[in-house]
């Protein structure tokens, strides 16, 4: 008989959403829940250098561990992860925690190893926990694991950080650790979601593991991690209860589902997503994706094709500098365009520019809105989408998403857009190239609106008015309409469009006339 053991880090790797603040009441009735499944082994949370609130998974003495358990543990083990803190300070083990895992990346290694061999002093088992296994060459791998021979640790994992390991992978990784690992060191696997694979995996590892040494999975409350997220801990007990009779109880942990890690999903949304799935097929840090979804601008095609771009030296740890540069890249679509000049006899017959942004705030003052638009010689523009009260003149578009979902075709007359458009958008009125616009004394920022008043600015035209140009809040719809909203959005940073209307803007006539962050002292609206 195979020996496969659970072990769950739902308040471990799932304090990646909400910064381990899960309540004490829902860490308490978690563990419970766990215990009362018959889980393995319940990883509660980290260690850490810093005391936090009961309603934190951070753990900086055993006292603070206890405070969250039930005098009961069942058969179930406690542990912890450290992850590059000093672990000097930690007590020694009196029995509350069984297990301290040691997560590291590879240039860390001396670091893990030094605080295991102190852990293990002080009583604890240690599972060694090299984060980024991708990265390792089978020789680099082997001597990471001959150095762990010499600790004789509890435990070794594989993680699979990128979510990129596919049979093939898990089978060669799973082969090296079986040989060379000394006989008695358990194995561990840590799985995420990225590809869609992880529950495939972990059914794969216990078909290959070997009997004589003891494989431990990983998993969550319905997968809860860091996006895209994990292995779901329910559907693996639910398969070794079928398959190998086991007696994992499932109720409680559905219970555990309901009514603390579903309720949290449906705000902090978890789960398989293409643009994570294209992080692991190109085998770099998934924070690439994501910082790429969140400008909200980029079809998943974009995503893909810059990813691909990505040297294989940046791949390991995130550089925000870096995917930032390669995104302006992306976007520097090159186009020979002399429509400055057609643009600025347009707005010579004008005396003022109404710009219609679509911030939340013109839902409560479309009458407002529209009086404005009658003013003489006024030309009305809204930017990325077209709104229903109001028959523009032109609509300025910077981002295909907005083009699609809006339907802004039937507008294809009126549209302005910019350069990393024109091979997307057939027809259109003008166009101007998109970094030539993005900016501002050498400052980038992809804020439409500010693209747009660029371009007022190139013609020399300032007596602007503007609505909706609200300004991203944390608290509140950003959008006038939900569809213009993005599951993800990057908030842009408020200061720093204060700074640059401040600055770059100065000698305009601006004048908003609906609430926003950006507006001065002097400014006022209805």
């Amino acid at each position: 008989m195979k020996d496969i053991k659970l072990l769950d880090c739902t308040l471990r790797d799932g304090g990646h959403l909400n910064k381990g603040n899960f309540g004490e009441k829902t860490i308490k009735n978690v563990i419970r829940s766990l215990i009362n499944s018959h889980i393995d082994i319940v990883e509660v949370g980290f260690m850490s250098e810093e005391s936090f609130s009961p309603d934190y998974t951070n753990f900086k003495s055993l006292r603070d561990v206890k405070r969250i358990l039930p005098k009961n543990h069942g058969n179930s083990k406690i542990s912890l992860m450290a992850d590059f803190i000093d672990v000097d300070h930690f007590e020694e083990n009196d029995g509350t925690v069984d297990i301290i895992r040691v997560s590291f990346k590879r240039h860390r290694i001396s670091w893990a190893l030094n605080a295991a061999k102190t852990l293990m002093s002080k009583g604890y088992k240690c599972c060694i926990n090299p984060v980024n296994v991708n990265v390792y060459t089978d020789e680099q791998f082997i001597d990471v694991i001959k150095q762990v021979n010499e600790l004789n640790p509890f435990c070794f994992t594989i993680v699979d950080t990128f979510g990129v390991l596919r049979k093939r992978d898990l089978l060669r990784l799973y082969s090296l650790a079986d040989h060379n690992l000394k006989p008695g060191i358990s194995i561990g696997l840590h799985l995420h979601e990225n590809l869609g694979l992880s529950l495939t995996l972990a059914q794969y590892a216990i078909d290959i593991c070997s009997p004589n040494r003891t494989l431990i999975i990983d998993g969550s409350l319905f997968g809860m991690g860091r996006v895209p997220g994990n292995l779901c801990i329910e559907q693996i007990m639910d398969h070794l209860n079928v398959e190998y009779n086991t007696n994992y109880e499932l109720e409680y942990a559905y219970d555990a589902i309901d009514d603390y890690i579903a309720p949290i999903k449906q705000k902090i949304p978890w789960g398989y997503m293409i643009p994570y799935s294209l992080s692991a097929s190109c085998k770099i840090h998934r924070t690439y994706a994501e910082y790429l979804m969140n400008k909200g601008k980029l079809k998943t095609k974009d995503i893909e094709h810059i990813l691909n771009t990505i040297e294989p030296e940046e791949s390991e740890l995130f550089n925000e500098d870096y995917i930032e540069r390669k995104y302006i890249e992306y976007m520097d679509v090159q186009v020979d365009t002399d429509d400055y000049i057609p643009f600025k006899k347009l707005f010579s017959k004008v005396d003022k520019c109404l710009v219609i942004a679509p911030g939340s705030s013109i839902g409560a003052n479309v009458d407002r809105i529209i009086e404005e638009s009658k003013k003489p010689n006024t030309i009305v523009v809204s930017v990325n989408f077209s709104p229903t009260f109001l028959d523009v003149d032109y609509v300025f578009c910077t981002n295909i998403k907005r083009y699609e979902s809006e339907n802004l075709s039937v507008c294809d007359d009126k549209l302005i857009i910019t350069s990393n458009l024109k091979d997307s958008i057939q027809t259109y009125r003008y166009i101007f190239g998109f970094n030539d616009l993005s900016f501002n004394d050498n400052v980038f920022c992809d804020d439409s609106v500010l693209m747009f008043l660029n371009i007022l600015k190139k013609i020399d035209f300032t007596d602007v008015s503007i609505a909706g140009f609200d300004g991203l809040s944390k608290t509140s719809d950003n959008y006038y309409i939900s569809s213009l909203g993005y599951e993800q959005h990057h908030e842009i940073q408020n200061d720093k469009i204060k700074v640059i209307l401040s600055k770059r803007f100065s000698s305009f006539s601006l004048s908003f006339i609906t609430p926003s962050v950006y507006m001065s002292s002097g400014d006022e609206h209805d």
